[in-house]
């Protein structure tokens, strides 16, 4: 999966480019969900009530398995603070841990295709999951993740988190969208919407902005307008939301994560991420479409 972008635009944002063809490349990660590896969730499955001073002396194993079951990345629990951990507290994806056995791991981390859509069924899966590498000239750029877990299976509802992790420190900070697309038959409960950007130099001193209401949304998406901090190196950040199928004569809904870093004065149309549009002060980066099947 290719994309061509601005010349200038990508060598304004990194530091190396030459002359040659530019391209956006995706590859889909396989080795690792959310950061996680297989052995390291059947180690923390076995070890439930065990405090975990290694990613955040505030959680137990089984409350860092409950946010990985959620779609939370092992970065965003290492840096979680008390306010995120009681927004969460409440949240579980369902009969977590009566199915939890190796054929459910198996499923999570089961090797990816290179599908523009992935299949979803959350009725006989726990946990769907996916990450996006994008690279430049070899040099690694941006990371996305999209999941997508179930928290009522009458309603039903589920939960889609979008992160993203920038794998270098862009040279201009700019304007920056981050959300979801979705199909119209997606309704969002705005009342569960929430957001954290983060950055730092120095892991010992974060800075972050929270976020409880999109920036724009429309029947087919939302997303969140942040700038990013310019005396920082490291970037990072997650969209939390829920959403219901507006009815069950559909048998699927479609959901894409995005992030767009574009000039102060972008202005954002959810039209252009529909059509993928990239232009002279933009560069964009999509994740796959994930399609969750609806149990009528």
């Amino acid at each position: 999966m290719k994309r061509i972008v601005n010349y200038f635009l990508l060598c304004t944002m990194l530091a190396g480019c030459n002359y040659q063809g530019i391209h956006l490349q995706a590859q889909q990660l396989d080795e690792k969900r959310q950061g996680f590896d297989k052995e390291e969730v059947e180690s923390f499955i076995r070890e439930s009530e065990k405090v975990n001073h290694a990613i955040n002396p505030q959680l137990k194993n089984k409350d860092i398995v409950n946010l990985f079951l959620l779609g939370l990345t092992k970065e965003e629990m290492k840096h979680m603070d008390s306010e995120e951990l009681h927004f969460f507290s409440n949240k579980s994806s369902i009969n977590k841990w009566n199915n939890l056995n190796e054929q459910t791991l198996r499923d999570i981390f089961k090797k990816q295709t290179n599908d523009q859509i992935i299949q979803c069924d959350l009725y006989k899966q726990m946990l769907c999951t996916a990450s996006t590498i994008y690279t430049v000239q070899k040099k690694k750029v941006m990371e996305l993740t999209m999941s997508i877990s179930l928290l009522n299976r009458e309603e039903p509802r589920y939960a889609v988190v979008l992160s993203y992790k920038w794998l270098t420190n862009p040279q201009e900070k700019k304007a920056n969208f981050y959300g979801v697309l979705t199909t119209e038959n997606a309704v969002v409960d705005y009342r569960e919407f929430y957001s954290y950007y983060k950055t730092y130099k120095d892991a010992s001193h974060i800075s972050a902005k929270h976020y409880d209401k999109p920036y724009q949304s429309s029947v087919v998406g939302y997303v969140i307008k942040n700038s990013l901090s310019k005396e920082n190196s490291r970037h990072f950040g997650y969209l939390y939301a829920e959403i219901v199928p507006s009815d069950r004569t559909h048998k699927y809904i479609d959901v894409e994560g995005f992030y767009i870093h574009a000039d102060e004065d972008h202005s954002f149309s959810f039209q252009d991420v529909l059509d993928a549009g990239v232009n002279d002060d933009m560069v964009m980066f999509k994740s796959p479409i994930t399609r969750i099947a609806i149990k009528k």
